[in-house]
């Protein structure tokens, strides 16, 4: 069984690390953490980090559940609320993964990366459209250590 940890100790960066494939329970007690940070209805950044291949499958059900969650509001705060999602997948899943868009399917900024390197880069060159300015003087530091922790 896989393992899914929702971080918000960077607020407003929320932070999600998967390792192995989550179960369909699991799954759901994931859309229940997202409701949680739609709740506090204030704008926030994610960066959701896939460790491993298996971390990137769906247990029979997911897309249906997902999609009916998303009709149910989920859709709306995604675009009113999240400022960008970055997603980073390991760097072998990453050329079958790149041409996907984030921006498409959830009408965020956002996209598909190899490592945290890349993201920062990508909020770096972007910080005309996504400021970053409220996390603070050291957040890189402070993500790359809780990643480091799992």
């Amino acid at each position: 069984m896989g393992s899914l940890i929702f971080d918000q100790t960077h607020w407003p960066l929320a932070l999600t690390i998967a390792q192995e494939k989550l179960t369909f329970e699991q799954h759901i007690e994931s859309l229940k953490g997202w409701d949680a940070w739609f709740e506090k209805n204030e704008p926030f950044h994610i960066i959701r980090f896939y460790a491993d291949k298996a971390s990137l499958e769906q247990a029979s059900g997911v897309g249906k559940a997902t999609k009916e969650w998303m009709t149910k509001g989920a859709d709306i705060k995604f675009r009113t609320l999240v400022k960008s999602m970055l997603i980073i997948v390991p760097s072998d899943q990453y050329p079958r993964m790149k041409g996907m868009s984030v921006t498409k399917v959830f009408g965020v900024p956002g996209g598909i990366f190899s490592s945290l390197e890349d993201v920062f880069n990508w909020l770096d060159e972007s910080s005309e459209v996504i400021d970053v300015s409220e996390l603070g003087d050291h957040w890189k530091d402070t993500v790359r250590q809780t990643l480091e922790k799992t």
